[in-house]
């Protein structure tokens, strides 16, 4: 490309990063980084995203969040809410939910909101340690947020909280949400509601399909 005459721009560069973090040679991931700045051309939140998120793939976690650390201090450049959700999903996956919540905290702090993609993974990562306290506290800030839930959100919490005896609060969480169908509509398309197995969780959702106010 350069030798005829055509230099890459940032496009160019992110597409290469992205493929190549993909497939874990990191060796040229930084070549490319480095030659990248050298022509002018600044590194964005898409770059370190593609480079975080491969580095997180490839079960190198430490070094992902040092990439992350270095956007902030040397780079300048601020991560977004897809760089924290990559983040936060894998700390949750490799056990570390103290450490994600911690870092969700921090996102609040610098302006960035959390998604509900954002909420799944932490209150996958609740689940696993039985954190219901602050799972609650979770939910409270999604209806303040007017965060929506989807299907996975519901999956999550209705196994959850059914499970210990607190449908009543998984009510007063979707009635509090600007919520639609849309997080019920995609269970019966994909025969997702296999997972319903106690009678009362099933209860909790036919009673919610109607009750949950739709957006006109």
């Amino acid at each position: 490309m350069e030798l005829s005459g055509v230099r890459p721009d940032q496009i160019t560069y992110n597409t290469l990063i992205a493929s190549f973090s993909k497939s874990g040679n990191f060796k040229t991931v930084h070549q490319l980084m480095t030659k990248m700045t050298e022509q002018g051309l600044v590194p964005t939140a898409v770059t370190f995203g593609a480079v975080i998120h491969g580095y997180c793939k490839a079960g190198k976690l430490n070094k992902a969040l040092e990439i992350f650390r270095r956007m902030g201090s040397t780079s300048k450049v601020p991560p977004n809410t897809v760089i924290y959700n990559i983040l936060i999903d894998s700390l949750c996956k490799e056990k570390k939910i103290k450490d994600a919540v911690a870092l969700m905290d921090d996102m609040k702090i610098e302006g960035v909101l959390p998604n509900v993609i954002t909420y799944n993974a932490i209150f996958r990562g609740l689940q696993e340690e039985k954190w219901l306290d602050k799972a609650y506290k979770l939910m409270d800030e999604m209806n303040e947020q007017a965060c929506n839930p989807d299907y996975v959100t519901m999956e999550i919490l209705t196994e959850w909280l059914s499970a210990v005896g607190e449908t009543a609060r998984l009510k007063s969480f979707v009635k509090g949400c600007e919520a639609t169908v849309s997080f019920l509509v995609p269970l019966e398309l994909t025969g997702a509601l296999d997972w319903i197995s106690s009678s009362v969780a099933a209860d909790v959702l036919f009673s919610l399909s109607f009750e949950v106010p739709l957006e006109s």
